[in-house]
């Protein structure tokens, strides 16, 4: 996910102990309106068919309707964020997490009040409902979880939930080179919470200063859960992967691929495939592995590969979905797949929309947000 500010956020300076974390869950984010909150669509609805594109001719697009308008909001809770993991929890509800967020109020014009941001957010959807997990009360609100150390922040990378518990990989930051992109990866750290009540129940440190943000995907396959992170190198950023046995959870020990082999030493974690974005999503469907990926330097296009195992060899590129709205100030980043919602041949993907120029995102909060689509023919 991308900084937009280090000026503007207040949590920055506010850190409290990690168990001692308070919560809020904002009751008044449980409404519906109108045609905003719509029924989930179900897959075969050809109404918002997209027609034409730059994607392969094998691909269809349909606008995701319903999921567009469930994040259009205009207060009580969440109202803009990136990053847009989601996880599937085990009574049926959908967890999504995001980096730096919006909270309060959006205008009817879609513009928003001059305000700061949090650095992450925790949103539970049930059916048409959304709440906002966040610390602190709506009117002096921080980030949901924080480390202890002053200077840092949390941004999310991927989880998973299993009985009682959910973990996530919480990537701690901090800003080195001033201004909205000079953050750095200072740890990357495993928080646990339990379930139904997101109660955070402890946080362990996995890796101080990584090289690789592994977490960035987390994929469960035949016992274990595979930790795939990007390394970034100039330019490029190039896909590593890491495993732990499901029995010890993400804290567990950790091998690192390197190439023929599951090693010890993080040190020899080979380079699997270049050109990831920071953020994307790895996935096993029908007995084949898949990589999304968006163009690694916030270019448009979103691009499919298959692998025959875990590691690779990534291959068949696919041109899935170019997003309309990149142009001037406005980029998109970090597509990622839904699978959960994988029905009748169709994948659910998100990408986040943002722009250069922050007044962008207070002139219109659909400039810092998630869009999403349904793809059919990704296989």
């Amino acid at each position: 996910m991308l900084r937009l500010s280090t000026s503007i956020t207040p949590c920055l300076v506010l850190f409290i102990g990690i168990l001692a974390l308070s919560s809020c869950k904002d009751e008044r984010d449980d409404f519906t309106s109108g045609s905003f909150y719509p029924d989930i669509e179900e897959p075969g609805d050809t109404s918002t068919t997209v027609e034409e594109g730059c994607w392969d001719a094998s691909i269809s697009i349909r606008k995701a309707e319903s999921f567009n308008a469930l994040f259009t909001r205009y207060g009580g809770g969440w109202t803009g964020g990136d990053a847009t993991y989601s996880i599937p929890l085990p009574d049926g509800r959908q967890l999504w997490l995001f980096g730096d967020t919006f909270l309060g109020i959006v205008n009817a014009n879609r513009s928003r009040p001059p305000s700061g941001l949090i650095n992450n957010s925790f949103v539970v959807q049930d059916g048409n409902v959304l709440a906002t997990f966040y610390s602190g009360s709506a009117g002096n609100a921080s980030a949901f979880v924080k480390p202890q150390e002053a200077g840092w922040w949390y941004w999310p990378g991927h989880g998973v939930s299993r009985g009682d518990t959910l973990e996530v990989v919480m990537f701690g930051l901090r800003n080195e080179g001033g201004g909205a992109w000079g953050f750095v990866y200072t740890s990357i750290d495993i928080a646990r919470f339990s379930l139904p009540d997101l109660s955070l129940l402890s946080i362990e440190r996995k890796v101080l200063d990584p090289t690789v943000n592994y977490g960035a995907c987390v994929m469960e396959d035949d016992g274990f859960y595979y930790l795939y992170g990007a390394e970034k190198e100039g330019l490029r950023k190039y896909l590593h992967l890491a495993r732990v046995p499901v029995a010890e959870g993400l804290a567990g020990q950790w091998s690192y691929y390197d190439g023929s082999a599951w090693v010890g030493e993080p040190e020899k974690s080979a380079r699997l495939f270049a050109d990831v974005s920071e953020q994307f999503s790895v996935f096993r469907h029908e007995g084949r592995y898949y990589l999304l990926t968006q163009h690694h330097i916030l270019g448009s296009e979103i691009y499919m590969y298959r692998a025959e195992a875990p590691f690779g060899p990534f291959n068949g590129k696919k041109l899935l979905y170019c997003t309309p709205q990149a142009g001037g100030n406005i980029f998109t980043y970090n597509a990622f797949a839904h699978t959960q919602f994988l029905n009748e041949g169709e994948l659910l993907l998100s990408y986040n929309v943002n722009s250069f120029e922050f007044a962008d995102v207070f002139a219109n909060a659909d400039n810092y947000r998630p869009y999403f689509v349904w793809v059919k023919g990704w296989e």
